[in-house]
């Protein structure tokens, strides 16, 4: 058939990281893939749009190490894999979109997302509150600016936390609130 890959309905690991891949991926037919946990196609040359709710029990979904330049919404109408996805990493690409757009729609189970050395701009929210289960957050090297907001009052969970080496910077002072966090363990600012 024409999606050979939609056809393996059993299928729950698609691993296909380091290899020389280019051009776009073609999400609609990974949505059939049902069984599929696991999804990587880290340290390849693919572009165009990361779609990270791939299939309805996606977990992992690793897009790290390409030239994608955008993000797609991530769609509450995909129930099943807005409810699954648990790591999300979008690093080392060439996103550009302003942050609080691509946070505001996060899958609320997130615990790990990883956006670090792209083109991302703008002020990060406020607040965060629909990220209960976020661990390690991390959006290192982009082009963040203005206040650094006080949301780790958000997560009770957040261990990491790395906003560090911004093209505009931070402004302002260190929220009280990044002193008052229990389970934070990594904090860099730099």
């Amino acid at each position: 058939t024409k999606y050979g890959l939609a056809n393996l309905y059993e299928l729950k690991t698609l691993d296909l990281a380091e290899n020389k891949l280019t051009g776009t991926i073609e999400y609609r037919p990974l949505y059939n893939l049902r069984e599929l946990t696991h999804f990587d196609v880290s340290g390849n040359q693919l572009s165009g749009d990361v779609e990270a709710l791939i299939a309805p029990s996606v977990n992992y979904a690793n897009f790290s190490n390409n030239g994608f330049t955008s993000m797609r919404r991530f769609e509450k109408y995909k129930v099943q894999s807005f409810q699954t996805l648990r790591y999300c990493d979008v690093s080392n690409n060439a996103i550009q979109g302003d942050a609080t757009d691509i946070l505001e729609m996060i899958p609320p189970n997130i615990e790990q997302f990883i956006a670090s050395h792209n083109q991302i701009y703008g002020r990060l929210p406020a607040s965060l509150n629909n990220l209960p289960k976020l661990r390690q957050f991390e959006m290192a090297s982009n082009a963040l600016c203005g206040d650094l907001p006080g949301f780790t009052q958000s997560f009770a969970t957040l261990q990491e936390l790395d906003v560090s080496n911004q093209t505009k910077g931070f402004t302002g002072p260190i929220p009280v609130d990044v002193w008052r966090s229990l389970s934070l363990k990594i904090l860099n600012l730099a």
